[in-house]
């Protein structure tokens, strides 16, 4: 037998005889092939004459230009953010911008708690609508102060953190930093005091006119007692004052201890431990400059200005950390602190006397740092 393809002889063996091998099968297929002919064919929608293939239906024929405008019923989309329609082609939505920033399942909560108007979805308005929402969150949260707990209770939303983890993301709200966040809660005087159980550094106390005081210091409870006794009614950290710290160039809020309002007066009650030089001037610059009256009390003495107090039992390092050379350490073990320029340790009893005699002073140096 010969086969048709290639002309040489065979046995027969291969299909039905016709060719040799499934090479020479497929090759005359394709040398034969007609299904890339074409036929001219008109546009069913404008007319016009075009080439299609042999295979083609002519009643279904139509030009590149009119398959880009034409589409099937079933691939008309209505976008349910801004109304508008788009053809869906693979995985594209709609258009427009805003609609590709947003899912409509956000939109679920802005209507529930934060006054969106539903009515303004699926319109071309939804954009200004949600832009009104966000200009009322952005104006309570940075302009009027509010905290997100207190956003929250004003829209009856119970999950504060979420309104700045997802809501304020949503609405493109820059959040607050920490350092911002504990700033604005000494300003607008939002901070909860936790009642604890008094011990030696702080407590709560009753005044003479039965109102409830923390007082942060056995410094402050000395003069809380002195004021009761004459009587007078005071004030504790309820002032918020604005200030610039010349040390870290940058706004602070001071908190003045005691503020009696009779007087204008503000007092500070501080003691060597706690007492930053620079930072207290700044603050006294500030009170003044704001018209108030102002008295410190260093170590149970009075002043009008930290300028006025002797510092030379005091010293300040280069880190702004006060040192106290006159707090003298006794161990129970047999040592004692000794300290000599800016060195400190410890030694046994039996040799203090030698190291008294090297220049050494019995103390300790120390550090407090400022929180």
């Amino acid at each position: 037998m010969i086969c048709e393809n290639c002309g040489k002889e065979h046995n027969g063996i291969y299909a039905s005889g016709r060719f040799c091998s499934s090479f020479c099968a497929h090759a005359y297929v394709t040398k034969f092939d007609n299904s890339k002919e074409q036929k001219i064919a008109k546009c069913i929608n404008c007319g016009k004459e075009i080439l299609v293939n042999k295979r083609t239906d002519i009643k279904k024929c139509r030009c590149q230009e009119c398959k880009k405008n034409y589409a099937s019923p079933s691939k008309i989309i209505t976008c349910k953010i801004c109304g508008n329609t788009y053809i869906k082609n693979g995985n594209g939505g709609c258009k427009n911008k805003f609609c590709q920033k947003h899912n409509i399942s956000q939109f679920k909560t802005l209507i529930k708690y934060f006054g969106f108007n539903e009515k303004k979805l699926g319109t071309c308005e939804v954009e200004n609508e949600f832009n009104r929402i966000r200009k009322i969150l952005y104006k309570l949260y940075w302009e009027e102060n509010l905290s997100s707990s207190q956003i929250g209770k004003k829209f009856k939303y119970k999950n504060s953190h979420n309104i700045v983890q997802q809501i304020f993301k949503y609405l493109n709200i820059p959040p607050r930093t920490v350092k911002q966040s504990v700033i604005n809660t000494y300003l607008t005087n939002s901070r909860e005091t936790i009642k604890v159980t008094p011990g030696y550094k702080d407590g709560w106390h009753t005044t003479w006119n039965n109102k409830e005081v923390y007082l942060r210091s056995s410094y402050e409870l000395d003069y809380a007692k002195e004021l009761d006794k004459q009587k007078i009614n005071y004030d504790v950290e309820n002032l918020r004052i604005k200030y610039w710290d010349s040390q870290k160039q940058e706004y602070r809020c001071a908190i003045p201890d005691f503020y009696i309002p009779k007087e204008n007066l503000i007092i500070e009650i501080k003691s060597s431990w706690t007492t930053n030089y620079q930072e207290l001037k700044d603050k006294e610059y500030e009170y003044k400059n704001k018209g108030y009256n102002y008295k410190l009390i260093f170590e149970h003495q009075e002043y009008t200005s930290i300028d006025d107090v002797d510092l030379s039992k005091y010293r300040i390092n280069d880190n702004k950390v006060n040192i106290n050379i006159n707090r003298i350490y006794e161990q129970k073990d047999g040592y004692k602190w000794i300290y000599k320029d800016n060195i400190q340790k410890r030694c046994n009893k039996k040799d203090i006397d030698n190291y008294l005699n090297e220049g050494w002073k019995i103390g300790r140096l120390c550090y407090k740092k400022r929180l």
